[in-house]
């Protein structure tokens, strides 16, 4: 246990499992007291190897009381989402919450941030503008509630996990569908298959690998990450085909929810989903603060 009472703003690297029941407790309270679903997962906070700070936390009368947390992934580029309690609001302790953040960002080198808030959390939106963070774009935040499963297909593709040696495949994947060289989608990729709780798959026709995704267990849920199938591949069902083999996997294993995440514009996308029984929770949108 780590007794030690507390005041002010704290920068941790490393979590003791009280102080992540802390964090749980708070995060509840905001989402209930908002009425959101904010982008935070405590299983990140074990995962915290202690090397640099990636959470800014602040302490008021003994209690946890304010909480930002920046994403590990991302270099140049870091997201991060943060909440303060709702009897500890307009007392300046989120702007020395993303103060202190930001001098650890521009000492780490990395150019921008970029703030998660939901569309519907009135507080954070008066946040955002107040600081001049520029949007950028929106994801729904999508369950499966009723799965629907469809077939028999004619091309048949099969979903198989990948590990390292599937890494050149996984990579040329996701550069070619997100817009990202090689290089860093194969380093992006490396860094989640250090996390025990993320399981990469590739989708193959016969020996052709044409789509991946990944899955991240949280606390909570299962994440359906990284979806892609290549280009001259869309269009035959094989994406439906990995989508619904993930969900039959997991649901086989784990009574969890399962979640994912699209960009609002992505109407295809958003169609195939909710042909396979996901349904919209809520909107996140991203909004960028330059800090160079």
């Amino acid at each position: 246990m780590t007794n030690d009472l507390k005041e002010g703003l704290v920068h941790k690297t490393i979590w003791a499992e009280d102080e992540i029941a802390q964090a749980g407790q708070l995060l509840e309270l905001c989402n209930a007291f908002d009425g959101l679903h904010l982008k935070l997962d405590m299983g990140m906070l074990r995962m915290r190897k202690g090397k640099v700070a990636n959470d800014f936390v602040f302490y008021a009368d003994g209690k946890l009381v304010g909480w930002l947390a920046l994403d590990e992934y991302g270099a140049e580029v870091v997201e991060f989402t943060g909440m303060v309690h709702p009897d500890y609001r307009r007392r300046g302790i989120f702007s020395a919450l993303l103060a202190a953040a930001k001098e650890e960002a521009q000492g780490r080198g990395t150019m921008r941030l970029v703030v998660v808030c939901e569309r519907f959390s009135h507080s954070g939106q008066a946040f955002v503008a107040a600081i001049g963070a520029a949007y950028d774009f929106s994801e729904h935040k999508m369950l499966l509630r009723d799965f629907k499963e469809r077939g028999p297909y004619q091309e048949r593709i099969a979903l198989q996990k990948a590990g390292a040696g599937d890494v050149e495949a996984l990579a040329l994947i996701a550069a070619s569908s997100f817009g990202q060289s090689v290089e860093g989608a194969r380093r992006n990729i490396l860094k989640n298959m250090e996390n025990l709780y993320v399981q990469y798959y590739l989708g193959k026709l016969g020996e052709e690998a044409v789509g991946c995704l990944n899955r991240y267990e949280s606390d909570k849920e299962y994440g359906i990450y990284a979806f892609a199938v290549l280009l001259e591949y869309r269009g035959r069902g094989f994406g439906r085909q990995m989508l619904e083999q993930v969900i039959k996997e997991t649901r086989a294993v784990s009574r969890k929810d399962i979640g994912l995440e699209v960009e609002t514009e992505n109407t295809n996308a958003i169609g195939l989903y909710r042909s396979c029984g996901f349904v919209e929770i809520t909107t996140y949108g991203y909004y960028t603060i330059d800090l160079y």
